[in-house]
């Protein structure tokens, strides 16, 4: 059997699912091969920041938010130490906090319901490739031994996080950054309502964010180089060195949490997009790029992404012209970065401030000033703006902030080696992730002799 389809994307994860919507509503023909469309139970994505909110009303999916008791986030309140302070996102923006299994189910539903769209349940087990052209896909269906064929223009792979084709489309290397452990935390009243809540804590941050009308995520960041595995150790850890800085109302919700024990954990990627182009193929989502989780960015650069593919291929008109094709797909992997640079970078970077502790102590009191200082870096944040040079022009005022604050108690020798360690520090955290997204010479030529400077 073989289908002759527009586009074969491979995988129904968020960025395939929406994909597949968007482009079946401007008429093209869309085959989705999925290995499982039942409800996940996962960790992650679970909240959307506005500029993500904003990509669906784009594509007009702002549905897919309704039905499940999404809800409302508003801004980020941030604890340290004792000390505490909100934030606002501006302009009366707000994101969504929800399971990630529940919106994703939304988003496959208005998928299935598009007449150019169809999807069949299966592993995709290889790409067919002939004469260096990516043709279509070799699968499996669900409940049978028989391979089978779909033959396409053009092949979307966003087979997620653990892709089986990444290697052969991308000169990317997965690192893991970090683990999260999430649990769930059953009517905690979390001291802002609405709010996500950061608690820049030892010896890495967590998060707390609502899920849904009773539940609140927790997602407690590990450092290890292997992942937090069950264990009376494990019970321990969190009860002794977690739970003394946890804001005290959520402390009940987060023992009874812990007497379940109904822990899932994540390893934290860091991809870089390093595309392979190939005709006749593109990749997607979390299989093309990754950043840490920390700032609740990654649906948000696939929903970009998503919108800016499907236009260009909505422009191509005929996609059976391989030069058109490779044109559109040239078009997508050179400008990608213009849209998703500032969340990629600000991702791994505050991750490493927040590692780094005279950094992340200036961070909290710099976004503490309120104003510009808070305002223009939760814009960043948000995907409200994609400013590059807002966001570098904020990440080195941290840094500068914090030597001013150093050099108050008196200028001394120790003075200046922690204000010379603070600023390479600064260097060497956002040097590699500003290069990994096609920088201009304002940022690239600084920041290299920087690096070489400040070894």
């Amino acid at each position: 059997m073989k289908i002759e389809t527009d586009v074969c994307i491979v995988g129904a994860g968020v960025a395939g699912a929406a994909l597949a919507t968007y482009l079946g509503r401007k008429n093209l023909r869309v085959a989705v091969v999925e290995k499982n469309m039942a409800e996940r139970d996962v960790i992650i994505g679970e909240l959307l920041q506005p500029g993500g909110v904003e990509m669906l009303e784009k594509m007009g999916l702002q549905d897919v938010l309704n039905g499940y008791d999404a809800q409302p986030v508003e801004g980020y309140a941030l604890f340290m130490n004792g000390e505490q302070f909100t934030i606002r996102y501006p302009y009366g923006k707000s994101g969504r906090g929800f399971r990630n299994g529940k919106f994703l189910q939304q988003l496959r539903a208005a998928m299935l319901r598009e007449p150019n769209v169809t999807v069949t349940e299966g592993t995709v087990t290889n790409l067919i490739e002939e004469n260096g052209k990516i043709s279509g896909v070799i699968y499996t269906p669900k409940n049978s031994d028989s391979p089978q064929e779909i033959r396409a223009a053009l092949t979307v792979v966003c087979d997620g996080m653990f892709s089986a084709f990444r290697e052969k489309l991308s000169a990317s290397e997965k690192k893991v950054t970090s683990y999260f452990l999430g649990l769930i935390l059953k009517n905690c009243p979390l001291p802002y309502k609405n709010y996500g809540h950061v608690v820049v804590a030892e010896p890495s941050p967590f998060l707390l964010y609502p899920i849904n009308s009773t539940e609140t995520r927790m997602l407690i960041d590990f450092p290890w180089p292997e992942p937090p595995r069950k264990s009376p150790e494990l019970t321990d850890y969190l009860e002794t060195k977690i739970a003394p800085q946890l804001p005290a109302q959520v402390l009940p919700s987060f023992r009874e949490a812990l007497r379940e024990a109904k822990f899932k954990v994540m390893p934290n990627h860091h991809i870089p997009a390093k595309p392979l182009q190939k005709s006749g193929v593109v990749l997607l989502g979390d299989s093309l790029n990754m950043r840490h989780p920390l700032t609740g960015g990654g649906m948000t650069v696939a929903l970009t992404d998503v919108k800016h593919l499907g236009d260009l291929l909505a422009q191509a008109g005929n996609l059976a012209n391989s030069q058109i094709l490779n044109q559109a797909i040239a078009s997508f992997y050179a400008n990608r970065h213009r849209h998703n640079a500032t969340i990629n970078i600000l991702a791994d970077a505050l991750y490493g401030v927040m590692r780094n502790e005279d950094l992340k102590k200036a961070c909290y009191e710099y976004l503490r000033r309120g104003g510009v200082y808070a305002q223009e870096p939760i814009s960043i944040l948000s995907a409200i703006s994609r400013d590059v040079n807002l966001l570098l022009s904020h990440f080195f005022a941290v840094a500068l902030y914090g030597i001013r604050q150093v050099w108050r108690s008196g200028l001394s020798s120790n003075a200046l080696k922690r204000s010379r360690n603070m600023l390479r520090d600064a260097v060497h955290i956002v040097g590699p992730l500003v290069m990994n997204e096609r920088p201009s010479w304002k940022w690239k030529y600084p920041i290299k002799a920087g690096q070489l400077i400040l070894r």
